[in-house]
């Protein structure tokens, strides 16, 4: 008896310290980059080894997907099959274009780069053709292909040009 009421007292406790970590863009004052840097870097350990759809629902719940670049491993492996696979993504809340014109304008922008662990699953064009047909750059298509794979390491960045 003694051990359930600890099992649950300690559920409860680690239950309560998560949600307290748990920070909202209103929270941080509507200062996105604030709310960036609390949610990413700050709480990196609970995102990584953790499936992509967890990162994806926490930006989703208080900012829209405005843009995504995806990283791939290139043409240079020796094998085809293992040519372009998708092995990150940077995440954006603003738009390619606003993305783009904060750069000609020498504004920096910020994002979050997240890398993911073997195995490699799709081709990037495959990803850009789903972007493409669902006119989003995260509809549910492609969402429903990006959401298990696993997050290796997760930061924010600024960018200047």
């Amino acid at each position: 008896m003694k051990r359930l009421i600890l099992l649950l007292l300690s559920m409860f406790m680690i239950t309560a310290v998560q949600a307290q970590q748990q920070v909202t863009l209103s929270e941080c004052g509507g200062d996105t980059v604030l709310y960036l840097r609390k949610t990413f870097d700050d709480r990196k350990a609970e995102f990584i080894g953790q499936p992509f759809s967890k990162v994806l629902d926490e930006w989703e719940s208080q900012l829209p997907v405005g843009f995504l670049v995806f990283g791939n491993t290139g043409m240079w492996p020796a094998k085809e099959e293992d040519k372009y696979l998708v092995q990150s993504v940077s995440i954006y809340y603003n738009t390619e274009i606003e993305t783009n014109l904060k750069g000609m304008r020498h504004e920096p922008y910020y994002g979050v780069k997240i890398s993911f662990i073997p195995p490699y699953l799709h081709k990037v064009r495959e990803f850009w053709r789903l972007q493409e047909e669902e006119e989003l750059q995260l509809g549910p298509q492609l969402y429903e292909k990006l959401k298990d794979y696993i997050v290796k390491d997760i930061y924010m960045f600024e960018l200047r040009q």
